[in-house]
């Protein structure tokens, strides 16, 4: 692996997590708009042969919808707090490591 380097640009990253907060912030209405085309669906079939089972499956449904709402928002903070840390570290690398000083004549050094 040419140049063995591990890093992250964290103005990417954070700008991602910023995209991530956005597509999460389309989640938060996604329950009650998945009721309310539960609720269209109800009154489209309310004639014979009547369908019956909507408040069953609505209710099966509400805990999955919470969870991808939920893991919308994780996903932003996660992303958002890796994208901190990773600045926090650089800038902590480049306090310890920015006045370590190199001895003159050790094999391999340059003058």
């Amino acid at each position: 692996m040419p140049g063995h380097e591990l890093g992250v640009n964290v103005q990417d990253a954070f700008g991602a997590g910023v995209n991530a907060e956005g597509y999460a912030a389309s989640f938060e209405d996604l329950h009650s708009d998945f009721k309310d085309l539960l609720d269209a669906a109800k009154a489209a079939c309310k004639d014979e042969p009547e369908v019956t089972g909507w408040a069953s499956y609505g209710e099966d449904q509400a805990e999955s919808i919470a969870e991808v709402e939920h893991h919308g928002v994780s996903l932003a903070e996660n992303i958002q707090s890796g994208a901190s840390e990773a600045a926090n570290t650089d800038s902590q690398a480049g306090e310890t490591f920015g006045t370590v000083e190199v001895p003159s004549g050790l094999p391999g050094t340059y003058h």
